[in-house]
């Protein structure tokens, strides 16, 4: 099976012409509205790591053909099946489950990603991309393949609120996808000759805003005893958009730890951007740069990692395979500018926290990470 990557967007998708055929692209304009449905594309591994720019990832996405599935569908699906003979989310949950089957034993995972605020459509992608040089291609990490959500955002900072205003409902409909998430597996495997278990894990990962999204997600599904399931590995939430009482127990992402093995909070007082929300856009203060505001009432099984003081330059050499691999990901001695001067992106371009994130997804013990101090309780703070 071609190796690739999935796309979960509820963008405008519409009919355009490109070279003498007729091909689905999301909608060029400015216009950005949360749709109430969700369309899937994929874009192939190779086609990612050869584009050159966002307009040849763009040409290497394919959004695979819409249907309406019914429960039933995927109690019939044969687990031998060629998805590419199947629609929608048949043909995705089919993939990712063969390829999940497939993948060698130390590789295989998947990476639900929700990114944050100002990404359009060629950020996403570009994003999209960083992911995977990160993530996927370094043997260390278990991730084997992405699915991205890529809600409208409009890509521009000065449409902060607008954005807001998108990622609600778009958390929303996340819990429908979910759902037929849920659906598939219990119909695929609950049948009495059901498909052997391919013992890998769905991570979640969601970044500033994208926090909002998830936490929308949250309200959108807690409620619902039958949606419980703890079909999730590691849930990192990074440099968290949210209010800092969004783990507390009368809010709807404190439950998360029922969905998942652990949570991890990653956050940094130095984050500017998180700081700007805070001083002009919301009451609260962020999660993603204080923390959560009293560790006593976060769930269990929930770890808080601060990677505030982290050195502009890159720390020498641990001697440690994560870390090695981090910095031969990332090449450069020095942290980019854009980095050090806000620290928004530590996941993608810091390498004690790239590191971090490859212990976590591998489902170490804290007691293993070599570069985090214990502070007491569930706090941990990387050292340089």
């Amino acid at each position: 099976m071609d190796r690739q990557h999935w796309i979960v967007t509820n963008r405008e998708v519409v009919e355009v012409e490109d070279e003498g055929r007729r091909v689905e692209r999301v909608t060029p304009d400015h216009r950005r509205e949360a749709l109430p449905t969700f369309r899937i594309a994929t874009v192939g591994h190779a086609a990612l790591t050869g584009a050159k720019n966002a307009s040849d990832i763009e040409r290497a996405v394919t959004f695979i053909p819409d249907q309406f599935v019914e429960e039933s569908d995927y109690a019939e699906i044969d687990e031998h099946a060629d998805p590419t003979e199947l629609a929608a989310s048949r043909r995705l949950f089919l993939s990712l489950y063969q390829r999940m089957c497939e993948a060698p034993k130390e590789k295989g995972d998947t990476l639900f990603f929700i990114h944050g605020f100002d990404y359009d459509w060629p950020a996403a992608l570009t994003h999209l991309r960083k992911l995977h040089d990160r993530y996927v291609e370094p043997e260390e990490s278990p991730v084997d393949q992405i699915v991205y959500f890529t809600w409208p955002s409009h890509g521009s900072q000065r449409r902060y609120k607008k954005d807001q205003e998108i990622a609600q409902p778009s958390g929303m409909l996340l819990g429908r996808f979910f759902a037929k998430t849920l659906k598939f597996y219990e119909a695929f495997f609950g049948r009495p000759d059901h498909p052997e278990f391919c013992d890998k894990r769905i991570h979640l990962c969601a970044h500033s805003m994208g926090n909002q999204v998830l936490q929308e997600f949250m309200r959108a599904i807690y409620e619902y005893e039958f949606l419980r399931r703890p079909i999730l590995g590691e849930t990192l939430l990074l440099h968290a958009d949210a209010d800092w009482t969004a783990l507390e127990p009368d809010k709807p992402m404190y439950c998360l730890h029922e969905y998942a093995e652990r949570i991890h909070v990653y956050n940094n007082m130095s984050d500017d951007a998180l700081g700007i929300s805070e001083r002009t856009k919301n009451r609260e203060k962020r999660l993603g740069r204080h923390g959560p505001r009293d560790l006593r009432k976060i769930p269990p099984r929930t770890i808080v990692v601060d990677t505030t003081d982290l050195p502009a330059r890159n720390a020498d050499e641990l001697d440690d395979e994560f870390f090695t691999a981090a910095r031969r990901i990332l090449g450069a001695d020095w942290v980019p500018t854009r980095e050090r001067v806000i620290d928004h992106w530590g996941y993608l371009h810091r390498p004690e926290v790239v590191a971090d994130i490859y212990r976590v997804l591998r489902g170490k013990s804290s007691s293993e990470f070599k570069n985090r101090e214990h502070k007491g309780g569930p706090l941990y703070k990387l050292r340089p």
